[in-house]
């Protein structure tokens, strides 16, 4: 009836990438769900671009956004059961760029997010983090964007290997986070960034139940 894939990671892991990769296989699909509500990480990450000037919500705000897009996900749900719709077809597929796990990184868990994640998993979601290993870091997250996101990188940083570090340490929080959840989470390591083939393991996997 309804099912949810959760993209979560570091910035460059190719978050946006697989995010557009899902939901062009999910088009090209026969015999599945047939809506999909996808939403990105401009809509539910922490920091935002308010008229232009950089804010980073606190955490009651960023409660309140996360739990409004849930509210709106029930109120699908309910309707779909309503009607009494059995065939694939008529379901759902909810897609996030960065929700749950982004909350718990910046912010203390809480009783309130644990209660978003119960009814995100009520409503079948699966969570995915993209990670790199340590000698992809550089060439992915400092390289890959040109020079103004490297002069952005290196400006927070006084070396190249002080960035890399503070990667590699987002990244393991993130992994944390990911366990803390009562979300079922799965890892995939995007070095080779092989978009499609990452897609089709999580389609397929999420349709699966895989943990």
């Amino acid at each position: 009836m309804i099912r949810g894939i959760i993209i979560e990671g570091m910035s460059t892991v190719g978050k946006t990438s697989l995010f557009f990769a899902i939901k062009r296989l999910q088009s090209q699909t026969e015999h599945c769900e047939k809506t999909i509500i996808a939403l990105s990480e401009h809509y539910s990450q922490v920091l935002h671009s308010y008229q232009g000037v950089l804010r980073s919500m606190d955490k009651d705000e960023h409660l309140s956004l996360l739990s409004r897009h849930v509210d709106y996900l029930e109120r699908q749900y309910d309707w779909i059961h309503s009607l009494g719709h059995s065939k694939p077809s008529n379901g759902i597929l909810f897609l996030f760029e960065r929700f749950h796990a982004n909350h718990r990184a910046a912010f203390e868990v809480s009783p309130e997010i644990e209660s978003l994640e119960k009814r995100l998993f009520k409503m079948n979601a699966r969570c995915v983090l993209l990670t790199l290993s340590q000698d992809a870091v550089a060439p992915r997250f400092i390289e890959s964007r040109g020079e103004a996101w490297k002069s952005y990188v290196m400006g927070n940083h006084t070396t190249v290997s002080e960035a890399c570090h503070n990667f590699l340490e987002g990244q393991d929080k993130l992994r944390t986070c990911t366990k803390q959840s009562i979300i079922p989470t799965i890892e995939i390591n995007t070095d080779e960034a092989d978009w499609e083939s990452y897609a089709k393991r999580i389609l397929m996997g999420s349709a699966a139940g895989e943990r």
